[in-house]
């Protein structure tokens, strides 16, 4: 099938369709690239989730507790510096080190 000269199959979006009953929250509709969903799909196959809800709810959590657990620890990030800088540890020396393993923990967290 053909859409104005473009392969119908290069547009293609397929849904996810997410319905919680009144007690869990709101109903939402995701549109995701057909390549998403089939490695959703494929996720479901395996076993690893019962459902394609399921995969999509997990995907959110661990977005939110990702960015939930960068936020504490830029905080403590934040006291550390304040706490060494006030004991006369160099400054410099210690924002670099608190740099580097946010970026770290940043590389090891995309991974998951």
């Amino acid at each position: 099938m053909e859409n104005d000269g473009a392969p119908l199959e290069s547009l293609y979006i397929e849904s996810i369709y997410i319905i919680y009953s009144d007690d869990m929250g709101e109903k939402m509709l995701v549109n995701l690239p057909e390549k998403d969903m089939q490695r959703i799909e494929t996720l479901v196959t395996r076993g690893e989730f019962e459902t394609k809800t399921e995969v999509v709810r997990f995907a959110v959590k661990q977005l939110l507790y990702t960015e939930e657990r960068m936020k504490a620890f830029e905080d403590v990030s934040r006291r550390l510096q304040r706490q060494t800088a006030a004991r006369g540890i160099g400054r410099k020396g210690v924002a670099e080190e608190i740099e580097e393993a946010k970026t770290e923990t940043r590389k090891l967290l995309s991974r998951r």
